[in-house]
């Protein structure tokens, strides 16, 4: 029987690494891999063999509760000590079904090489402790375990170690009758060659281990590229954040400063530091958007609606009893900044309008609208360059989470109406 390569055990970390992926023992053996996207953690790898481990234990007792009288008869037909032995490994095989899926690695280790020792002992010495009738007829039920423990030693071990143990373990019962009878034991002649093809059990844990690998490989290549793609969108949505802030803020800033005469007036100085400001904060990122109680929102959406247009009739308030409660902090950055837009436009394309502002909010909603008595404007003719009322207005606030806009323009005036739901 050939063992791949790649398929160690978890005795070592280096071990655990290779079989992860990121290193394989063998260049080029299946299951390899360099990418750091296919490899699978230490911790994904070890979870694996703990729940392998766990399986093997149960059908051990399986098999023990399935030889019934043979069991039974231990005690009459060998020496006390001998018994404690193979009764020792059945204990031992009952601990790791009980605990096998909670106990620590090392832990785990411990009881899977004491299981194995215990086997091994007990089929070293069976010859030993025998105290029945004839030799030649024993056909011990720790023989049984054969292949749970070539399991565990695939577990522990490398393969070679793991090839050694299946050739070794079935031959020794007849070790055992030629060094304490003298003799070879019939039935454990006829036994060895069978008990060999009990390494086929080491081929399927291999195979299911590949398996299970190989799924993990998948999900943490998924993962990976969920994660670039999310980063990607990231990046993407911060660089929209930028050019709605450089537009609102800076060139507003800009072009108001180049159209008025003689030094800069404080309103103007107001301004270019709320730029600054905004600036900062889209530099800065996301992070974790704080809530705000709804009587501080109020008054900074009215603060920021009398910044942008000194003249406009401001009426925002809090719906009765919603003064404690709270807004997020990003639907409030990009309601007034939404508002702050139209407002500017207002100011920029309909000078001497009249300009309102309404606004009501609570917990779970927002509604805002902003209107002017100027020419009005069509929407379908604004260039695609011109980011105003498609991504500063509309854009920022579709974008948010509940957040509506719509624009309304006629020969009467603009409306623009902000809405969010929680």
């Amino acid at each position: 029987m050939t063992v791949p390569p790649s398929f160690v055990g978890i005795g070592s970390r280096s071990a655990d690494r290779r079989l992860g992926g990121t290193r394989s023992a063998g260049s080029g053996s299946p299951g390899s891999s360099t990418d750091p996207d296919t490899a699978v953690s230490d911790g994904r790898v070890a979870h694996i063999d703990r729940l392998l481990g766990w399986v093997l234990a149960l059908c051990g007792v399986v098999i023990v509760l399935a030889a019934g009288s043979r069991v039974r008869l231990t005690p009459a037909q060998f020496a006390p000590w001998w018994a404690a032995l193979a009764f020792g490994t059945v204990g031992i095989l009952l601990v790791l079904v009980v605990t096998g899926r909670i106990l620590p690695n090392p832990w785990l280790r411990v009881l899977w090489i004491s299981a194995v020792v215990a086997t091994v002992a007990a089929q070293a010495t069976v010859f030993a402790g025998y105290t029945g009738g004839d030799p030649d007829t024993l056909r011990p039920w720790v023989w049984a375990l054969e292949p749970i423990m070539m399991c565990f030693v695939a577990l522990l071990a490398r393969w070679p170690v793991v090839l050694g143990y299946i050739v070794l373990s079935p031959l020794l019962p007849v070790l055992s009758g030629a060094v304490f009878l003298g003799r070879i034991p019939h039935e454990a002649m006829l036994q060895a060659p069978v008990h060999l093809g009990n390494g086929a059990f080491v081929a399927i844990i291999y195979g299911i281990r590949a398996g299970l690998l190989e799924r993990e490989r998948v999900a943490e290549r998924n993962r990976r590229i969920s994660e670039r793609r999310a980063q990607a969108r990231s990046v993407a949505e911060r660089q929209q954040v930028l050019a709605r802030i450089v537009h609102d803020e800076v060139l507003s800033t800009l072009i108001a400063a180049t159209r008025l005469p003689g030094e800069p007036v404080p309103e103007l100085r107001v301004a270019a530091r709320t730029a600054l400001q905004a600036l900062e904060r889209a530099a800065a990122g996301p992070g974790a958007s704080a809530e705000i109680a709804v009587h501080e929102a109020v008054e900074r959406l009215a603060a920021a609606a009398r910044r942008c247009a000194p003249g406009a009739e401001v009426r925002i308030g809090a719906v009765r009893g919603a003064e404690a409660e709270a807004v997020p902090g990003a639907m409030l950055d990009a309601a007034a900044a939404a508002m702050s837009e139209a407002l500017r436009n207002s100011v920029v394309h309909a000078p001497g309008s009249r300009l309102r502002v309404r606004g009501r909010l609570d917990a779970a909603r927002l509604r805002l609208t902003i209107a002017d008595d100027g020419p009005g404007f069509d929407e379908g003719a604004i260039p695609e360059e011109r980011l105003g009322v498609r991504e500063s207005i509309l854009g920022r606030m579709r974008a948010l989470p509940g957040g509506t806009a719509s624009v309304r323009a006629d020969a009467a005036g603009t409306v623009v109406e902000l809405g969010w739901r929680r």
